[in-house]
């Protein structure tokens, strides 16, 4: 990922961060209430909000520009599976409180 871009989403995650919208930002499906993408250039930083603690940045990775509009089934995977390992420590945490 070029250092631009890499800069751009720490931006953006701070501001989130303190409760800033941003620009480029949308919902992603899939992955619970507090899904979010972020977009630069060609590039994609999937989040959640979910959880009231952080944000927890899942996956980022170049678009695909010959998939049109829809995320490659790769990295839909790679962002369902963190996604669930981040549900199941919550889950964990919880129950030693």
């Amino acid at each position: 990922m070029p250092d631009g871009v890499r800069r751009q989403f720490d931006t953006k995650l701070r501001y989130l961060a303190n409760g800033v919208l941003v620009s480029g930002i949308s919902p992603f499906r899939g992955i619970g209430p507090g899904g979010k993408e972020l977009k630069s250039g060609g590039y994609r930083l999937v989040l959640t909000t979910e959880f009231t603690d952080a944000i927890h940045p899942l996956h980022a990775f170049k678009k695909d520009s010959s998939r049109g509009r829809k995320t490659r089934g790769r990295h839909v995977d790679t962002i369902k599976a963190r996604y669930e390992e981040l549900c199941q420590e919550y889950s964990a945490r919880s129950r030693k409180q």
